[in-house]
């Protein structure tokens, strides 16, 4: 057989030879006749092969059919797409002339409002509620303890107000001007006075920006990973004594794509309802199995897994199984309290789960350097929480966020975590700003001392102020530098939700206008959490607040509650 083969390869290298070396091909002729002929008999041949192929294999008929039909389909679908593309395509363009008008519009009016402008009595109608006005506010620039900010209903009319800044979780007061956060001056006085910013985490940023530029725009996997960002993975895991850090280029991201990456279909998480909205979207995209336990409440928790090992031994289901996670934060966003690490690290150790913390608000601000919550407790990241989620955007005042933990845990989000593997990284400028605020952090102890003492000099005078607490109840913890204020029965009832919001935002409206920015979280505190949380007034504290500034922000707040509180008071009667 291979001898065959072998003659006829030679053969057809003769006859190729001989048609392009020898040149005695010729063209045989072509029978025009028997080309007409042959066209014009194939409908009749085709149709007599169909007739016998049909009456032979019907079902290779069938086949073919439904294979024509659909090429026919495709082809008129994708006209009929191309003709409607090339119409939508083809439509009157805007002139140059209008496309400035939109643009003029929009800078000066910006986006709608959150909710619509309600005005006041007047006869005038111009004069906006104190309720619209701070919804209506827009930041322009923001630096420690002041914040400037403009009226986006104001046009090109609109002036700038410098305010302190009670709004923003810049809490060791990185983002200040002045590099001593104690003594920081306005945003506007030092821009004014053209004095050189000499804060030593803008410094970085601004030389790395100099050396790398804005970023790769890429993937971290790809070609996105520079050594700004080694070089902050390797500072955050030494600073909290744990194998390895994983940086995310956004602080959302972290939470949530940490947690999707670990819990997949089939594991199980037991969640405190009061998780903020990042860490909830982490527990949705895992699509695991969910089982929530009531906010911060420790014998709540032990009854659910309680529960769930209950049903273990019906089922004869091992708790090794599955992978069995549980959810908290460390310092909650949208309520101010502090998890219980010891209860949480001991219960996570009888039932036999990997605990999640994200230390988002309370790294850089509870424990004894700034470590965070298990630093208060005396618990160690590994050991007591397998894994540990950190923000660069509340204390250290940078953009984006980390992980921490073992290198199986580290190692495992970069194939898996969705934020690392397929958002862009991160600008090196903000790893760089982050590695500066953590030096500070490591090397200036006076800035967390300064931050304790603000937090609790403000509850102090918070709890001794008559006419607070007569409206408002705090219901954040004393060491958290979020401060939360709640209604209390008002005349022997409760306000309604819709009652509470309107008068949060009234209070935050007036004291906007008296030269205070904090936050009402009735109506953004809504979307992508379990449980909503009550209405509250939220002042978050910052170590680059003075006395001076926590004095005013309590009697600016004071007037406000007690204006609306004679309102109130005379709208009943």
């Amino acid at each position: 057989m291979l001898n065959n083969i072998h003659l006829l390869g030679k053969s057809a290298g003769q006859t190729l030879f001989g048609l392009l070396v020898s040149r005695q091909y010729e063209v045989p002729s072509i029978d025009v006749s028997a080309l007409v002929r042959g066209i014009v008999s194939f409908p009749t041949m085709y149709r007599e092969w169909w007739v016998k192929l049909l009456h032979n294999d019907p079902a290779h008929v069938v086949i073919e059919s439904m294979l024509l039909v659909s090429i026919l389909y495709m082809f008129y679908i994708n006209n009929r797409y191309s003709s409607k593309t090339k119409s939508f395509l083809t439509k009157e363009k805007l002139t140059e002339q209008e496309t400035q008008e939109l643009l003029t519009d929009w800078r000066n009016s910006g986006r709608a409002g959150l909710v619509p402008s309600k005005t006041t009595g007047s006869n005038d109608g111009k004069k906006t509620d104190t309720a619209s006005l701070a919804l209506n506010m827009i930041v322009v620039k923001s630096d420690g303890a002041r914040m400037v900010v403009r009226n986006r209903n104001g046009g090109s009319e609109a002036k700038d107000q410098t305010v302190l800044n009670f709004a923003t979780q810049d809490f060791l007061g990185m983002s200040a001007l002045d590099g001593n956060t104690t003594n920081n001056t306005t945003a506007t006085d030092s821009s004014e006075s053209g004095t050189k910013n000499n804060n030593p985490v803008k410094e970085a940023s601004r030389e790395a920006l100099g050396r790398y530029g804005c970023g790769s725009c890429g993937p971290r996997g790809f070609y996105g990973t520079i050594d700004a960002h080694l070089e902050l993975e390797d500072a955050i895991s030494k600073f909290t004594h744990t194998e390895g850090a994983i940086m995310y280029s956004d602080g959302a991201s972290a939470s949530t794509s940490t947690v999707a990456a670990f819990a997949k279909r089939g594991d199980l998480l037991v969640v405190d309802e009061g998780i903020y909205e990042a860490l909830g979207s982490g527990v949705t995209l895992s699509r695991a199995t969910v089982k929530w336990f009531r906010h911060n409440d420790m014998e709540d928790l032990r009854r659910v897994l309680e529960r769930i090992q209950v049903m273990d031994q019906k089922l004869k289901r091992k708790s090794s199984d599955q992978r069995r996670f549980i959810v908290v934060e460390g310092l909650y966003k949208n309520s101010g309290r502090i998890a219980p690490l010891d209860e949480l690290a001991a219960l996570k150790a009888e039932f036999k789960y990997r605990l999640i913390v994200d230390e988002s608000c309370s790294f850089g601000t509870l424990g004894k350097t700034g470590r965070g919550v298990l630093e208060m407790y005396d618990r160690r990241p590994m050991e007591h929480a397998e894994i540990v989620t950190i923000s660069l955007e509340n204390a250290l005042g940078s953009i984006g966020g980390v992980c921490v933990g073992n290198e199986e845990v580290v190692d495992h989000q970069r194939l898996s975590g969705a934020g690392y593997c397929f958002s862009a990284s991160a600008p090196p400028f903000v790893a760089s700003a982050a590695v500066a605020a953590l030096d500070r952090l490591q090397n200036e102890p006076s800035i967390l001392a300064q931050l304790k003492s603000n937090v609790s000099y403000m509850y102090q005078k918070l709890r001794n102020n008559v006419i607070l607490c007569n409206w408002l109840v705090v219901t954040s913890d004393d060491l958290s530098p979020l401060v939360f204020l709640q209604c209390k029965k008002i005349e022997g009832h409760i306000l309604t939700r819709d009652e509470q919001v309107m008068a949060f935002e009234k209070i935050a409206g007036e004291c906007l206008t008296n030269g205070v920015a904090l936050v009402s979280t009735g109506r953004h505190v809504i979307d992508h959490i379990h449980k909503i949380p009550p209405p509250a007034l939220r002042m978050s504290i910052s170590a680059a607040h003075t006395k001076a500034d926590l004095d005013k922000a309590l009697t600016v707040l004071t007037d406000a509650v007690s204006n609306f509180a004679g309102a109130y008071s005379a709208e009943k009667k």
